[in-house]
């Protein structure tokens, strides 16, 4: 979240300009004291951690590995 600090950058896919219009809307966006404390009781610090994709597949996936 950009809110924790200058070090978080948000990253987009848009393909269409509409698309891109909102999600730079987004930067305009700020959240309550309130609100970034529901996202941390959802979803803590740390919960989202590990491979993306099991290590047979990562394997195919990423030639600089061996």
């Amino acid at each position: 979240m950009a809110a924790q600090g200058s070090d978080i950058i948000p990253l987009l896919g848009a393909r269409r300009c509409d698309h891109l219009a909102e999600a730079l809307g987004a930067g305009a966006v700020r959240l309550r004291s309130e609100d970034l404390a529901a996202i941390e009781r959802a979803v803590p610090k740390g919960a989202a951690a590990g491979e993306r994709y099991a290590p047979a597949q990562m394997a195919s996936l990423d030639s600089e590995r061996g």
